[in-house]
Formats: C-alpha cells, sequence, structure tokens
C-alpha cells in the first residue's frame, strides 16, 4: 500500500480500534424512607456517559465535588473511584458504558481530558443517541438473522458517541505523541494482555523489542508513566474487575486467569488494590442499579 506516514498510522488505528465494553440502560435512583440514595466508594472496569434528568445529583470524583443538573451530562473514567449522592430528590439516568481501545489493549478515552460535567445541549446529544441504542438492544425480533443487522446499527451509532465525546474533549498533554509509542509497544501489551495467567518474565518483554533489560524499563517508564511491573499488576486488576462484573466465572477461575493459582492470595491483592474483596465488589456490580 502506497501513501504518506501518516496514512499508514491512520490504517494501523482503524485496524485496532474497537468498541471493547458496552452496556445501556436508563435506571432510577430515588430516596428511601426519606434518606438520600449514597453510593459507597465505587470503581467500575468501563466508562459512563450518561444524562441526568430530575435530579440533581452531587458526585464525588478524583478528590473534587460537582453537582450536575437536570439534562447535562456526566462522564466517568473506568476504573476512576466516586461516589454518587442524591440531594433531594430521585434522578433519572440515561446510560451508556462503554471503552473503546487502540493497539488491542490501550484504552483510547484516556488519551483524552474529558469534561465529567458538561453542558445540557452535550447532555441532550447523549440521550438522543442513548435512547437510539437502547430501542434498538431491547427491541423484540422475530428474526434471528436481525440480530447481526442490529449489532451493526447499535455498533455505528457507538461510534457517533465517541465522535460526539471526542468533540468536546481536548487531549491530555502528550496524548498524541502517546500513539506512536502506543504503536512501537503493541508486541509488549500483545504478549502481556495473553500471558496475564502466567509468570510474566520482563527480561523476555524486553526481548520482544530486541533492546536491553534496563533500556526497557526506561522506555516502558517513559512511555506508560509507571514500570512494566506496576503495569502488569494493573491489567491484572482491571481484567479481574471485568471479570467479576460481567461473568459468572467463580472467584477462583477469576484468580487463575490473572496469574494466581490460588484464590487467597488473587483476594488480597484485589482488596489491597479496590479495598474490598472479590465478592463485595461482584454484589456491588450486581446491585448497581437497584
Amino acid at each position: 500500500m502506497k501513501g504518506s506516514p501518516d496514512a499508514f498510522r491512520l490504517v494501523h488505528l482503524l485496524t485496532t480500534l474497537r468498541l471493547s465494553e458496552f452496556e445501556c440502560g436508563t435506571s432510577t435512583l430515588g430516596t428511601y424512607r426519606g434518606k438520600s440514595y449514597y453510593t459507597s466508594i465505587r470503581v467500575q472496569p468501563w466508562a459512563l456517559l450518561t444524562q441526568i434528568t430530575d435530579g440533581p445529583v452531587q458526585i464525588t470524583l478524583h478528590h473534587e465535588t460537582f453537582i450536575v443538573n437536570p439534562g447535562q451530562a456526566l462522564y466517568i473514567p473506568a476504573n476512576q473511584p466516586y461516589t454518587l449522592q442524591l440531594i433531594d430528590r430521585d434522578i433519572v439516568s440515561h446510560w451508556l458504558n462503554l471503552n473503546f481501545t487502540i493497539f488491542e489493549h490501550f484504552p483510547l478515552l484516556d488519551l483524552l481530558d474529558v469534561p465529567y460535567v458538561s453542558p445540557v445541549s452535550v447532555g441532550n446529544e447523549v440521550r438522543r443517541l442513548q435512547t437510539q441504542i437502547n430501542e434498538l438492544v431491547h427491541a423484540e425480533r422475530s428474526d434471528p438473522g436481525e440480530l447481526l443487522r442490529t449489532a451493526g446499527l447499535v455498533k455505528q451509532l457507538m461510534y457517533v458517541v465517541l465522535e460526539l465525546i471526542m468533540s468536546f474533549s481536548p487531549y491530555k498533554s502528550g496524548g498524541i505523541e502517546k500513539i506512536s509509542k502506543l504503536q512501537r509497544f503493541q508486541p509488549v501489551l500483545d504478549y502481556i494482555e495473553s500471558h496475564l495467567h502466567e509468570k510474566i518474565i520482563i527480561s523476555q518483554l524486553a526481548g520482544l523489542m530486541f533492546i536491553s533489560t534496563s533500556h526497557f524499563h526506561k522506555e516502558f517508564q517513559e512511555a506508560f508513566g509507571v514500570s512494566p511491573l506496576q503495569y502488569i499488576q494493573s491489567q491484572r486488576y482491571k481484567k479481574a474487575q471485568s471479570l467479576l462484573a460481567t461473568s459468572d466465572l467463580t472467584i477462583h477461575e477469576i484468580a487463575n486467569r490473572v496469574g494466581y493459582e490460588q484464590p487467597f492470595p488473587f483476594i488480597r491483592f484485589f482488596k489491597s488494590l479496590y479495598g474490598a474483596s472479590p465478592g463485595l465488589y461482584r454484589r456491588m456490580m450486581i446491585e448497581r442499579f437497584n
């Protein structure tokens, strides 16, 4: 294929960009016996984008507290601790849970500085798209062949949602430069993702890039802001979160998939990062809209 370097980079991005996580719905959160609804600290393995109607609601996120008024859009990044509290009445959340990745495993939205709270104009567009997506997902279909067409339509609309997010979100400092670094490290990221159930040797990762272990440590730290070992542990934690929230696997089975032969060391590992056991985290995810 002939073309400029930018064209090659674009093609590579297009072939690796994907919608990696998706859920949608509309939920009502209300007061209970006169007491305001309040979540304990929550961390979700996907980003949340929603328009809040009725309300308002108070969100504490990244050591800051925000008021989300009726009609505004709310964005909560994946793996970001937060609490939510109703102020004086019920709210309705028209929500999308989503993650987009590039180079197979890197969260695209991590490159953007997405506002936590956006104006009503953005909220209305979120609601419009969410309504279309929700209706498609929950429509009754008599023809099984319609499932494929519906999946295509939903995915198309989700990329419109991504375009909307990018239209009001600047890139983080160094975000553009990071794309080329991610592309260079893709063989390493692929190896880590496919070997989370095993012991990963850093010298083997360095070998994938044909550089020394010390040089690899330095370049990896510069590219990702964490050491290779910290990144591996973070990926194990994120995969465990996702499996706890979306699968019926046992704690033992999940422990095995993220590199622990026995559940008890895994439980200690998970609790050290989240502050609660994997079982409690799973219950919180199941009950988050009840």
